[in-house]
């Protein structure tokens, strides 16, 4: 790891996205207590992180064309400075009296369209800085880390600094934390975010071919040459689903993921119940749990960051489903809360390498000219995997309990790391793809990157 921290621009990239990472756990605590205090109304609460995820996942493939036009660098630094102003915005708007509360929606709303910019983008320019692929790995790892850090210690310091200093001024704290994200960034060295790609713009006749059309429809308008350029931009969203489905163990990886997520959705909807019913513990007992689970999984980055691992990525990640399903079979088995704390501990423990290299294989072996449209395509498939578990848990915990759920669910991983493991031990290898047997329309299909006119 010694290699990674003797570059500067890794370290203000570290920097900027660990500052960001813990406003952002101060903001987001702070806006809900903000509007429960102001409205009274659980509704609004929710209405304020439906109104921030959802349009992240509905902009998030504009994103990923922009990610893969444009100077990523600065389009990360753009996103935290409008940011930034939005939530300066929030606090001057939410301490007005009669404030409606669908201006305070907006205002979120945008922040979400804008959000997938630094989320992606931050994963497609780490490969930009780390050079030596070899580290990229130890780099995901540290990454990580950083996260479980921010998710360990951040709501708890949140939780402080309302009480102290009130919900209003903790909000102008991750205002701050936008525009410190922004500076680091501004600091990495010109290579590391340097300039666009040339392939993942049009070529010079399809940009000729465009003004044309624009010219005939009326003198070159932006307001006419938004025909073609929606179509460029849906080519290009296109782009990564292509690529996806042109490489057959790289789609199964990503449905693997899906379904792994989805195993997560039970734990997440079944665990305050959990808590409340069977520990008779109440929230105590639920922050217990997610505490262990945070440290475990923070252990686990540290640990597996500091190590050379040498057993394949696919066998690993098949192991890690697995293990989830194992280490979460006590919650279906017993009620005491110790027992329950070392099964999350051990959960997080198990599970916290698999963003690691999943996150490392793409970026490895997806083309950089690609990698946010890619990125982005496998998110809208990925991201829904959580959420999907979580209803499913709304529709099972009736019928057979909360443990009946945990239990069934842990089997069902189990299961699914068998299959991923015939599915995936392989992924290391070279993959024999369609463009290598020939053809036009399997040339375009496995990843050529032009985009169609």
């Amino acid at each position: 790891m010694k290699e990674l921290w003797r570059q500067s621009s890794f370290r203000w990239y570290w920097l900027g996205l660990f500052l960001s990472g813990l406003g952002n756990q101060f903001g987001w605590m702070a806006l809900t207590w903000f509007v429960m205090n102001k409205t009274g109304s659980s509704a609004a609460m929710g209405g304020v992180v439906l109104a921030y995820n959802i349009p992240a996942v509905l902009v998030g493939l504009v994103a990923g064309v922009l990610l893969d036009r444009f100077d990523r660098r600065k389009l990360i630094m753009l996103d935290n400075v409008l940011r930034g102003l939005i939530f300066f915005a929030l606090v001057v708007l939410l301490q007005m009296e009669g404030t409606p509360l669908w201006l305070v929606y907006v205002l979120i709303v945008i922040a979400g369209m804008l959000s997938p910019l630094s989320s992606a983008g931050a994963q497609t320019l780490l490969p930009r800085l780390v050079m030596d692929k070899s580290l990229l790995v130890k780099a995901n790892g540290l990454m990580e880390s950083q996260w479980q850090i921010t998710y360990l210690f951040g709501p708890a310091v949140a939780g402080v600094l309302i009480a102290w200093i009130g919900a209003a001024n903790v909000l102008v704290v991750d205002a701050v934390s936008f525009f410190l994200c922004a500076f680091c960034f501004a600091r990495l060295k010109p290579a590391a975010g340097s300039g666009s790609f040339a392939v993942g713009r049009m070529d010079e006749k399809e940009a000729e071919g465009v003004q044309g059309k624009a010219a005939e429809s009326g003198g070159g308008t932006g307001v006419v040459a938004i025909g073609p350029f929606l179509r460029s931009l849906a080519a290009d969203i296109r782009t990564g689903y292509r690529y996806l489905l042109g490489h057959r163990r790289l789609l199964w990886l990503v449905l693997f993921t899906f379904f792994f997520n989805m195993a997560y959705g039970p734990v997440e909807v079944g665990l305050p119940l959990y808590a409340k019913n069977d520990l008779d513990g109440g929230a105590v007992s639920l922050g217990l749990l997610w505490s262990a689970m945070a440290a475990g999984a923070l252990l686990g980055s540290i640990l597996f960051s500091a190590v050379t691992w040498k057993i394949p990525t696919g066998v690993t990640l098949a192991a890690i489903i697995g293990l989830w399903g194992i280490t979460t079979l006590p919650l279906a088995l017993f009620t005491r809360i110790d027992v329950a704390m070392l099964a999350m501990g051990l959960a997080g423990l198990s599970f916290s390498p698999y963003n690691i290299l999943y996150r490392s294989h793409l970026q490895k072996h997806v083309p950089e000219e690609l990698l946010g449209r890619v990125l982005t395509s496998v998110r809208t498939i990925t991201g829904t995997g959580m959420p999907a578990g979580a209803a499913a848990a709304g529709w099972l915990i009736p019928v057979c309990g909360v443990q009946g759920l945990f239990g069934a669910a842990s089997v069902v991983c189990a299961a699914t790391g068998l299959l991923a493991f015939m599915a995936l031990r392989r992924l290391d290898e070279p993959e024999l793809l369609p463009v290598q047997q020939g053809g036009e329309e399997a040339l375009h299909a496995v990843g050529q990157h032009r985009i169609e006119q």
